[in-house]
């Protein structure tokens, strides 16, 4: 791969510090070598090959904390787990693509379907297919008769339930994914509602820990919450119902909070063909759940969780993949977060709760050369992450 350097542009690198104005970025080797003002590039590199990107924006590659690649987001998963499963392979080829091409150069799929999520990891790592880094989990693990139990391993008590952790990871999963309280795409249930103990949590915190892999929990309410934290849990996904008691907990243990706010907010104009009763159902739970979410990112960002954002692209039949992480940037913005604190959010943030801060997350020299070149300023209006120059992954432009 030849050396090049990136030109003229605004560089937002990733780690919090204001935009460098007439940047210079030095690819070498699929990674970032050097990052900095125009007039500060060393006289070695300015022989390099040059990518001008003068009167653009440049930014790391977004990061998908939570994302179903194996579910299109236009059906539901009730309908989808009766396809045929080469067709449900096809359709997540095509998904990962549009998920790269949109910006999202890293995701962490939390939630697959017969471990072919693990399949598409494959395929990308070989080159094979295009589409974003990806870390895995595997089957879910429910309770029997649990939320997602179409599609999970249901696991009864702490023994069954450290085995089927071990399961996931025997198949290649880099995190655990547990179900702790009921879940809006599970039809009858109550989100509020517990779901596994802390006893069974914590075994398989144990099973994953001794593995070296992260546990990440479904969490809606408070007592589901506070059980993932007390058991151990890497990170807590949607956190719906967070309090301050269990926020300490977090900031105490190093819990991470990965917010899901765009799943909850679907566009009524958007409703896919057939969708409309879905719609209506999940409207009215999904009103609770985003004014709620509004509390717990304050109390978070009050108490000083880590937090996180993932997209829960494909969760349900009203959350398709396309800019499904431009809409998440878009919800943090609209939930109090300035533009550069956002971004900083699914970059740096994401890339620490998926354990790969020493690869990727910012434009530091070191890192994967994983970045965006956008047409129009992100901080200005974080809408603009949408209009995309071009989108490079290791340093190759896709």
């Amino acid at each position: 791969m030849a050396d090049y350097v990136v030109t003229g542009a605004t560089l937002i690198d990733g780690t919090g510090a204001e935009p460098v104005a007439n940047a210079a970025l030095f690819v070498h080797d699929g990674r970032v070598a050097w990052a900095g003002p125009m007039n500060q590039l060393p006289a070695e590199v300015r022989k390099a090959d040059e990518v001008d990107a003068a009167g653009r924006w440049v930014i790391p590659g977004l990061i998908d904390a939570h994302v179903h690649i194996c579910w299109n987001g236009r059906e539901s998963v009730l309908d989808l787990i009766h396809r045929d499963r080469d067709l449900i392979i096809l359709e997540a080829v095509d998904t990962v693509r549009r998920i790269l091409e949109t910006g999202t150069t890293t995701v962490r799929d939390i939630g697959g379907h017969d471990y072919v999520e693990m399949s598409i990891r494959k395929a990308i790592t070989a080159g094979h297919i295009a589409g974003p880094r990806m870390r895995t989990s595997g089957k879910v693990i429910a309770m029997t008769g649990g939320h997602a139990y179409f599609i999970a391993r249901e696991a009864d008590g702490p023994d069954d339930v450290r085995r089927a952790a071990r399961e996931q990871i025997k198949a290649g999963a880099d995190t655990v994914k547990l179900m702790a309280t009921g879940g809006a795409a599970t039809p009858g249930q109550d989100v509020m509602a517990s779901q596994l103990t802390v006893e069974e949590l914590a075994a398989a915190v144990g099973a994953a820990h001794a593995m070296g892999r992260t546990v990440a929990t479904h969490c809606h309410g408070t007592g589901g919450i506070k059980n993932s934290v007390l058991a151990g849990v890497d990170s807590i996904e949607h956190g719906t119902y967070l309090d301050e008691e269990t926020a300490d907990l977090m900031v105490e243990r190093g819990t991470a909070l990965v917010l899901t706010q765009g799943v909850a907010r679907p566009d009524p104009d958007k409703v896919p063909p057939g969708q409309q009763a879905e719609y209506e159902r999940l409207e009215k739970i999904f009103d609770a759940l985003t004014e709620r979410t509004r509390q717990s990112i304050q109390i978070a960002r009050e108490k000083g969780v880590l937090i996180g954002s993932g997209t829960d692209a494909g969760g349900n039949a009203l959350a398709p993949h396309d800019f499904s992480m431009a809409r998440e940037l878009e919800c943090l913005v609209e939930g109090g977060f300035t533009p550069l604190k956002a971004l900083t959010i699914v970059t740096r943030n994401n890339a620490g709760i998926l354990r790969w801060t020493n690869e990727l997350g910012t434009l530091e020299p070191g890192k994967l050369a994983d970045f965006v070149i956008l047409n129009a300023d992100p901080l200005d209006n974080i809408r603009n992450v949408r209009q995309i120059h071009a989108v490079y992954k290791g340093g190759t432009r896709i």
